[in-house]
This record gives structure tokens, sequence and C-alpha cells, in this order.
């Protein structure tokens, strides 16, 4: 456990996020919101399978009347949840994204000058803005979305785990692959190339703002072409690295 901390607190993107300073209330009222809207997904499938699979039988009327009923509250409440899970979510995160900004103009305001000038124009641009957008995402598309998915995965496999325990356990076995192995492989496999994205993304804002902002300057030395084209070798440097990502 301590070694596994370790490595948390060494990981820079784990560094990156806690600088949002999430609020924990916040985080947990998106989570309870994303799994009822999930939940409510999940019973909906459950009950319209369960309510055609026996309406086929031709009972009477009123014991298909607590189904359809249900039916209609699953599928309103999952939309429902749904988007109020949305709003709650992206409210987390936008207001860490200020926090971090915030807090990355403070110390790049009272931090050594030569560290801010080694940085090209374009890699601190990027960092300042799409990077902080990127962890931002972090929170919205990854670890909300986990923490959902590991709630509801946990009291399905539990729940059909009472019905039937041999197929509680092989749902729980499919959900730690699906849900565990097949995201660290990915990882493991995206790591480095998205180490060479992030640096062919940094070396086009640079090009670009040269480009921009000394054009006239560029022209006269007839220097354009070339910076052109070295734009052009990062723009399709970054399209390789995504596309091997």
């Amino acid at each position: 456990m301590t070694r596994v901390r370790e490595r948390l607190a060494a990981d820079p993107l784990w560094r990156a996020v806690r600088l949002l300073d999430v609020s924990p209330r916040r985080a947990v009222l998106a989570v309870l919101l994303g799994v009822l809207a999930l939940g409510c997904a999940v019973a909906l499938a459950a009950t319209s399978a369960w309510l055609i699979v026996r309406a086929s039988e031709m009972p009477p009327v009123l014991k298909l009347s607590v189904a359809a009923v249900g039916v209609r509250a699953f599928g309103i409440g999952r939309g429902l949840f749904r988007y109020l899970e949305r709003l709650v979510s992206h409210d987390v995160a936008l207001r860490g994204m200020a926090r971090l900004r915030t807090t990355l103009y403070e110390r790049l305001a009272d931090g050594r000058p030569g560290a801010t000038l080694a940085l090209r124009r374009g890699d601190l641009l990027a960092r300042v803005g799409a990077d902080v957008d990127a962890v931002g995402d972090v929170v919205v598309r990854g670890l909300l979305p986990a923490a959902v998915a590991a709630v509801l995965g946990v009291g399905s496999a539990v729940a059909m785990g009472l019905f039937l325990p041999s197929a509680g356990i092989t749902l729980a076995v499919c959900l730690l692959v699906a849900g565990v192995l097949a995201p660290w492989l990915a990882q493991r496999a995206a790591r480095t190339t998205e180490a060479a994205a992030s640096d062919a993304r940094a070396d086009m804002a640079a090009t670009s703002l040269g480009l921009l902002e000394d054009a006239s300057a560029l022209a006269v030395q007839g220097r354009t072409a070339a910076e052109l084209d070295r734009l052009r070798t990062a723009d399709a440097a970054l399209a390789r690295a995504t596309d091997r990502g």
C-alpha cells in the first residue's frame, strides 16, 4: 500500500489532479448521480426484457402494469439523472481547472524568471491551455466514470450472485477484465506515444506563434517557407503519434 502511494505521489498526472483541489462532496454527488443514471439504464434494460418475455405469455394486464410503470420511470430517471450528473461533474471539473490555472499563474509569477524564460512560448501556451484542459478531462472522462462503473459493477455482481452465484462470479471476472486489465494494457501502450504527441503539439504551437508574430521578419529573411515546412512536419508527427496512441 505504501509503495502504491509513493508511485501515485511521483506520477505527474496525479500531482496535477491534486492541484485541481476537487471538492469531495461535489465529487461524491457526481458519482451518486452517475450511479443512479447508469443504474436506471441497467434496470430499464432488465425490466423491458422481462416485460417483453412476460407479455408473450399473454397474462392478465394487471400483472404487467407494475413493470410497464417501471419501464417509464426508469426511462425518465435515466435521462434526468444523466443530465444532473453532467451538470455536477462539469461544474467540479471547471472549478478545478480555474483553480489550477490560478495556481499555475501564481507559481509562474513567484518562480525563478530563468525557469520561465527557458520554456518556448508555444510550450508555455500549451501547458497553460491544452494541458490544463486535459487534466480537467481526466476528472470528467476518467476518474468520475471509473468510480461510477466500480460502484455499479460491484452492485451488479452482488445482485446477480444472489440469484445465481456462478453468474455473479462470471460477471465480476468479465468486469475486471474489461474495466481493469484492458485499460492497464492500453495505458502502457499509449504512454510513450502520448509523450511524443505532447512534444509535437508544443512544437506546432511554438512554430505557429512564430509565423503569426514574426511574419514580416521571416518574409524579409526568406524563412517563411522553411517555417511552414517545419509546421507541416510537426503536424504530421502529431498525427502519427495520435494514430499510434
